[in-house]
């Protein structure tokens, strides 16, 4: 009789794993999946404390979702892939397109992360292995963060487990199936992988590597598992084939939009020095990403999303994860083994090149694995101990490996919900006094226009922090940095206010029409500990400021004198009203300070053209230049962004710059004028429509020698 060909990826040892779960496996699970559950809700609301600027361009993006837009791919930013906004969308359909939504989003994802990675573990290896992974990787700080976080990445490690649990379970079938062919159910678990492949895609920059996990995996059956490879090989290389094409109409974009994809600058500098025979860089930084698993100080230091310097793991459980690897090594001709070690060195991959900054988030994918090998370490320990110690021996490890769950546990939440989540450079990664005040505003019944200064008034940034913490849509708010700009609206009432970070300029802060409502006092030990909250009056403020600027305008360029009459007019846009020369004279070396009044004309003419095109940014400039026309001093910025402008407002700029020091003393003369930030393209002077240059020359200032 001919004996049929066996299974040889699911565990021999344990091939009652591939049948049902055993009542004691579900209890544990499920105490494990509350535990977790507990970890990532408890003070959601308030650790962490507010949005990054990533996170909070998500929950924006979703929300254009909801209102019809439907990106392939994200520009905001460094640019981004648009899957997780899809689902931040879908969630924000039930719970309101609000803050809360988005903060909560990757709470489910963690929780499906390590409910794939129990039934992928318990299916490769077996159930006390599956458990003690899922357990271990509940508690750590690794998972417990990324499963608060509001980012795309933490969607990566959810589809991709899931992926190679149907994968698994496609290629492994049952104990009593031939392995020379897929069943009916395994083709269909093959097409989900190939689904949930595609997916990946769209979610997060690592997954154009992780995908490469199957293929190398296929060789290592070719080499060392014939009869498996002949009957999956096929099907593999066929499923991800499709998973690629399905994300294809993202790489046709990607490829007609070269410059979308900012973050790929990251790998230039390594590549660039691999290629030129320089692999100290990369040598260097593959140290890093794997020192920063075990050696403190050496961990992940970016943080927004860890503790400086944590390494992902303690002494003590770092053991049992290079034990866990090294079993891996030893035993690496069974499948389950080796595939673990090519998933998490395909999944770290990332972070080896790029370094220690972020690795959390870019070797995220190899999330569920990690913590796979200490599970392996301790549950072939206690087998160990079993087959050759008394019984009481194998039982003792057991309740050792549950303390140290219990202990990695109890220093998490130390860490994150002390150590980080109180943390004060924390708060002000997460913009807290930004969310403080969008709460102030919630909590009273006044509407009418609120304006806000800011460090970063531009639309990718704080206002988008704010649209995730205000929960109220009644308001017209109105953006600009108060250290050197002003906005004001056409109307006769409103609100300023200023955080302690972004107070207003002293020749803002002395004009008639503000006066001071309240300063709202937060943590005194905060970087950002207060906001002031002015009552304002914008048209009597207007009037100051035009009183004491009465500026002139000499010509258009050197060469086309014209009739000196402000405003002057840039295209469709906006028009010079005034400026206020402050410096009339200033020594070699001194610093010209100007102030320039706009009023825009019309707003349409720049507002993004998407929801998420946000770089059609104007920009100020101002030169001053020599006899010869040379710029000896300029400034270019403005920090009254236009994407937040409306027909009427009236924009303050304070250009402030420093001229060379090697000036003879005379007239410097000062241009100012427009461009677009995209393109550089200056806005045209317009005379009775007609164009007159790109520029106006203001009154020049003296150097004179001190």
């Amino acid at each position: 009789m001919t004996s049929q060909p066996t299974n040889q990826l699911t565990n021999q040892s344990a091939n009652s794993s591939t049948g049902h779960w055993s009542r004691w496996e579900l209890v544990l699970l499920a105490l494990v999946l509350c535990l977790a559950a507990a970890l990532r809700l408890y003070r959601l609301d308030s650790i962490p404390p507010g949005f990054t600027h990533d996170e909070a361009g998500h929950g924006h993006d979703a929300v254009a979702i909801l209102h019809g837009a439907r990106p392939i791919y994200e520009t905001v930013g460094y640019g981004r892939e648009p899957l997780y906004d899809y689902l931040v969308a879908g969630l924000m359909t039930l719970i309101g397109p609000t803050g809360r939504a988005l903060r909560f989003s990757s709470v489910p994802l963690g929780l499906v992360t390590l409910l794939a990675t129990f039934a992928w573990a318990r299916l490769a290896f077996d159930g006390p292995t599956a458990l003690a992974a899922v357990a271990l990787q509940a508690v750590s700080f690794w998972s417990l963060s990324t499963s608060r976080q509001a980012l795309r990445s933490g969607l990566l490690p959810a589809l991709f487990t899931v992926a190679v649990y149907f994968y698994w379970r496609s290629v492994s079938g049952t104990p009593s199936q031939p392995a020379t062919q897929l069943t009916n159910r395994g083709r269909w678990q093959m097409g989900l992988f190939a689904l949930l492949i595609g997916a990946t895609l769209y979610t997060y920059i690592p997954a154009r590597v992780l995908w490469v996990v199957f293929p190398a995996f296929l060789a290592y059956l070719a080499l060392f598992h014939r009869a498996t490879f002949r009957r999956v090989w096929l099907p593999t290389l066929i499923a991800v084939l499709i998973g690629l094409l399905l994300a294809a109409p993202l790489f046709v974009y990607l490829w007609a939009h070269p410059g979308a994809e900012q973050r790929l600058a990251m790998l230039d500098a390594p590549l660039q020095a691999l290629m030129s025979g320089n692999i100290s860089v990369i040598l260097n930084r593959i140290w890093n990403g794997m020192a920063g698993f075990l050696i403190p100080g050496q961990g992940d230091d970016f943080l927004a999303y860890t503790i400086p310097g944590r390494p992902a793991f303690d002494p003590l459980t770092g053991t049992l994860f290079l034990t866990g690897v090294g079993l891996c090594l030893a035993r690496w001709r069974e499948p389950a083994y080796a595939f673990s070690l090519i998933w998490f060195v395909v999944g770290i991959s990332p972070s080896l090149v790029t370094g220690a900054a972020a690795s959390s988030t870019r070797s995220i994918a190899a999330l569920p694995v990690t913590f796979l090998f200490p599970a392996l370490a301790g549950v072939a320990g206690a087998r160990w101990a079993a087959e050759r110690w008394p019984p009481g021996a194998a039982r003792a490890i057991e309740i050792g490996f549950v303390g140290l769950i219990a202990v990695t546990g109890a220093l998490s939440a130390r860490d994150y919900f002390v150590t980080w989540g109180e943390s004060p450079d924390v708060r002000a990664a997460y913009q807290n006094t930004l969310v403080e005040t969008a709460r102030y505003l919630d909590a009273r019944s006044e509407d009418g226009v609120v304006a806000l200064s800011a460090i970063y008034p531009h639309a990718p940034h704080d206002p988008y922090v704010f649209e995730m913490g205000l929960h109220r849509r009644d308001l017209s708010l109105r953006w600009f940095d108060g250290r050197r700009a002003l906005l004001l609206p056409p109307k006769t009432t409103a609100r300023l206010i200023t955080p302690s970070s972004a107070p207003l300029a002293s020749y803002f802060a002395d004009l008639p029409g503000l006066r001071l409502r309240e300063r709202v006092t937060l943590r005194l030990d905060d970087l950002d500990p207060f906001f002031t909250v002015y009552d304002w009056e914008p048209q009597v403020t207007l009037v100051a400021l035009l009183e004491q600027a009465q500026g002139r305008v000499l010509s258009l360029s050197k060469d086309a004198p014209f009739d000196p009459v402000l405003p002057v007019r840039f295209g469709d846009v906006l028009q010079l009203l005034d400026y206020d020369l402050r410096t009339p004279t200033v020594a070699p070396g001194g610093t010209v300070e100007l102030v320039t009044l706009w009023q825009v004309i019309d707003s349409r003419a720049l507002q993004p053209r998407g929801s998420s095109d946000v770089n059609i940014e104007l920009v100020l400039f101002t030169h001053a230049l020599d006899a010869r026309g040379t710029v000896v001093g300029q400034e270019d910025r403005l920090d009254a962004p236009a994407w937040d402008w409306q027909a009427d407002d009236v924009i303050v700029q304070l250009h402030r710059f420093t001229l060379t020091s090697d000036l003879p003393p005379g007239p410097i003369a000062l241009e100012v004028g427009v461009y677009r930030r995209a393109d550089l393209a200056r806005l045209p002077v317009l005379v009775d429509s007609a164009t007159m240059g790109d520029h106006v020359l203001l009154q020049p200032v003296e150097v004179v020698r001190e």
